[in-house]
């Protein structure tokens, strides 16, 4: 009875994994509210650029866009990538880096073929602490279990909590 007990419950864990990992959804990520008062001065940065002083100082006054109160924005970060930050609308702090640099164009401008073509696209809502990636990675990558992965395009689906992104999913080559 003992095995079976065991067998059952590695069944039901690993098609629970299953489960989730399936069809990940904006609103299976809802955050209990979005922050609709007013933004929160933008707090210094150490060992900042002035360009990214100014894209931040731009970025604080927008709207809420992401998990309930927070800003996402990017920008070019060079080598033909782009980069991103979080900045937290009521303490006006950068609180995080998106988990990567991506290629704005694949590899080297390649647009297709081989797993090294597609662009980068960035999907978020104010409402979710889910946030999809598509692209190629700037630099390596690891899969949701911590192993290495080959470069490629790929979408990563990450939840957003306690200002850190977590891996939950990756699609692609």
């Amino acid at each position: 009875m003992k095995g079976f007990s065991a067998l059952f419950g590695g069944f039901l864990a690993i098609s629970t994994s299953l489960c989730f990992a399936a069809d990940l959804k904006f609103e299976d990520f809802k955050v209990a509210e979005v922050f609709t008062g007013q933004n929160h001065a933008l707090l210094p940065v150490e060992n900042s650029s002035p360009l990214w002083d100014e894209y931040r100082a731009q970025a604080i006054t927008r709207k809420v866009n992401f998990a309930g109160h927070y800003i996402v924005h990017t920008m070019g970060c060079g080598g033909g990538t782009i980069c991103g930050e979080v900045l937290d609308a009521r303490t006006g702090a950068v609180v995080a880096s998106l988990p990567n640099a991506y290629y704005m164009v694949g590899r080297e401008g390649n647009d297709g073929g081989e797993g090294e073509g597609g662009y980068f696209d960035i999907n978020f809502k104010p409402d979710s602490n889910l946030m999809m990636v598509l692209g190629v990675a700037a630099d390596t990558e690891v899969d949701v279990s911590g192993k290495p992965m080959v470069s490629g395009n790929r979408v990563r689906y990450y939840e957003f909590t306690n200002n850190d992104f977590r891996l939950l999913k990756v699609e692609g080559s």
